[in-house]
């Protein structure tokens, strides 16, 4: 038969060592040849009996493999307590040791755990060398194969393509070869991500108020009082500052870390609300006498009840471009029970442009609003992320009763909002003598309801040749001159206002949402603007950013197919041990010196001893070069 590729491989040279004295050649019928035959019969037969001796001490032996099978179990140990130690800190904090970390630890883990699975795959492929060549004779080069293969993953590589999967050895490769992954793959299931935590030092504080009263000072006989400065204030912000922070929407609060919680807080506030009451709108048109103005038309808007009405002339630069009111209730159209008088608001669905150009037709689309603002109780979750305010609405509370005298000496008449039937839950606490009441003071209710009224009554009036803004003369309470209606309406009609669009019939909607969140600030923060130090403000949580573990368990997947590989491997090599007979040689060198011996070994020089196969003590050997071959010998 042809001899494989492998079997051509060219062996080194290898020279016998120099410990055997020819015999010379006897005739077979001499006398001194008999003898001789004798004394080699007799040498043969004890050198078989010491042999099969040392075997059976050889695989009776109590430490027969043990360090392999220690190596195993020490591995199987290692790489459970590495990932007992991972289970431990998953979804937990990262350890703030002094001296190591969990990575550190992890890496030392996962290189013991390696070092001792791989010392008895190494040794395991060392004895299946003897296991292939006791079942029957194979290539020297296979020899050279398993024992490269038991001394790491080049080796082993090399084996996988000698021997591709003929042999039980194939196993203990793999795991060589896997196991470069073994390390890597450990480090790599355990990852980090920031994660926010109560810090147990810190204390968050959010403005809220369940009692709001507070007004400026007193004027005309006290018949007039001015609103709070700070209200006043925060509402000019609101419509003349674009700011898109806006600042004055959002309340006092105290985050040590820039970044709190607040569990559900309830607290008297204000809503605009607001109609679009186009519906109820008229229009109609008159020609001018000749003599006043060419004999041009005019056209008139208005409202019923309250004849809040705006004109324009047909292609003619001359108009009303809006038209904003304050109404009673009894003039009112939608909101004729509000806690606070309504506002009506007529404007052409135009660009702001036409303030100051431009023209409208008859074919111009006026619209109609009415606003108001009427104060709730409101439950929200706040929090604070990165410095920045927000809150989300649970819910809210606006069935309001109106108390001429107080329910209770520490709180003022005006207008009551009583949820009674919210908890903790929604963030009240209900008293144990009946429900909490949130109240707006009737000086408070008063004040704010003149100075919108100053504020959002006039008109814009454009001809050929001026703009302007006229606030109207008799708005209610006298407040004309107190506050700043013509600049209101001015902002109303071409200001940048924070978060409204450039259409005139949409900008009354948008400026009273700004007006009352601004009055809603004012009146959270008005216990915190009275006096900080007393003020009770709504305790929350101050959160920090706390480095979190997490495993990735499916990283640990290789790890425990390499130690699978192993243990499969040293329990196979220990079966195929047993059922072969071969002794515990491992990756011992001395039984390959016995094949470069003559066929009989002399009894005084060598002897096999043991699983070790050790050269008895007195053999002495050097490594020799003659004629450029290099040979062992004595």
């Amino acid at each position: 038969m042809a001899s494989s590729g492998r079997n051509e491989v060219r062996l080194p040279d290898y020279e016998p060592l120099g410990n055997e004295v020819d015999e010379p050649e006897l005739e077979p019928s001499s006398p001194r040849a008999a003898s001789h035959r004798r004394t080699v019969s007799n040498r043969g037969d004890e050198t078989h009996e010491a042999l099969e001796s040392q075997e059976k001490q050889t695989l009776s032996s109590p430490d027969w493999f043990a360090w392999e099978l220690a190596g195993v179990v020490v591995s199987a140990a290692i790489l459970a307590a590495m990932i007992c130690l991972l289970a431990v800190y998953d979804q937990q904090p990262q350890p703030g040791w002094h001296y190591s970390s969990l990575n550190s630890i992890v890496a030392w883990l996962s290189t013991l755990s390696k070092g001792s699975l791989l010392f008895a795959v190494g040794e395991m492929i060392g004895q299946l060398k003897w296991v292939w060549f006791a079942q029957q004779k194979r290539p020297l080069i296979d020899l050279r194969s398993l024992d490269s293969a038991s001394r790491g993953p080049w080796g082993s590589l090399g084996l996988l393509w000698t021997l591709r999967a003929r042999h039980f050895a194939i196993l203990g490769a793999l795991a060589f070869i896997l196991a470069l992954g073994f390390d890597p793959f450990s480090q790599n299931m355990i990852h980090t991500y920031p994660n926010m935590v109560t810090d147990p030092l810190g204390t968050a504080l959010l403005a809220n108020v369940s009692v709001y009263n507070t007004s400026g000072p007193q004027m005309y006989d006290d018949s007039f009082t001015f609103v709070d400065p700070v209200l006043k204030a925060n509402v000019y912000n609101s419509l003349f500052n674009n700011d898109q922070t806006r600042t004055w929407a959002i309340p006092q609060y105290s985050c040590p870390s820039s970044n709190c919680t607040w569990d559900p807080i309830a607290s008297l506030e204000i809503r605009s609300l607001c109609a679009n009451i186009t519906s109820y709108l008229t229009t109609s048109c008159s020609s001018i006498p000749s003599n006043a103005s060419l004999g041009d038309t005019n056209c008139t808007i208005a409202l019923p009840k309250s004849n809040v009405s705006a004109w324009y002339m047909p292609g003619v630069p001359q108009l009303t471009p809006f038209i904003v009111e304050g109404v009673g209730f009894a003039e009112a159209l939608v909101y004729t029970n509000a806690s606070i008088y309504a506002i009506q608001y007529i404007a052409p669905r135009a660009n702001i442009s036409l303030i100051e150009q431009g023209s409208l037709d008859n074919q111009s689309h006026w619209e109609a609003t009415e606003c108001s603002i009427e104060p709730i109780v409101r439950s929200f979750r706040a929090s604070v992320s990165q410095n920045t305010y927000s809150d989300e609405t649970l819910a809210v509370w606006n069935n309001a009763t109106l108390q001429a005298t107080a329910l209770s000496p520490s709180l003022p008449i005006g207008v009551y909002l009583t949820p009674s039937s919210w908890g903790t839950d929604l963030g009240v606490q209900q008293s144990g003598n009946g429900s909490t009441s949130f109240v707006l003071g009737a000086v408070a209710d008063t004040s704010i309801t003149a100075f919108l009224e100053a504020l959002f009554s006039g008109q814009a009036v454009r001809s050929t040749t001026q703009l302007e803004f006229i606030p109207d003369v008799e708005a209610h309470f006298g407040a004309l001159d107190l506050y700043a209606g013509s600049d209101v309406l001015q902002a109303l009609g071409m200001g940048n206002i924070t978060g409204c669009s450039d259409n005139l019939a949409d900008r009354l909607t948008c400026a009273m949402e700004n007006v009352a969140v601004a009055i809603t600030k004012t009146i959270r923060d008005s216990a915190y603007v009275a006096d900080p130090a007393t003020a009770a403000m709504a305790s929350g949580q101050s959160m920090i950013s706390v480095t979190y573990i997490t495993v990735h368990w499916r990283w640990v997947v290789l790890p425990l197919v390499v130690w699978i590989l192993g243990a499969v491997l040293v329990i196979g090599t220990l079966w195929k041990t047993r059922r072969a007979r071969v002794p515990a040689w491992r990756n011992d060198v001395m039984p390959l010196l016995s094949l470069s011996q003559a066929e009989g070994w002399r009894e005084s020089d060598a002897s096999l001893e043991g699983a070790a196969g050790r050269v008895s003590s007195p053999m002495m050997a050097r490594l020799y070069e003659e004629n450029g071959r290099v040979f062992l010998g004595r």
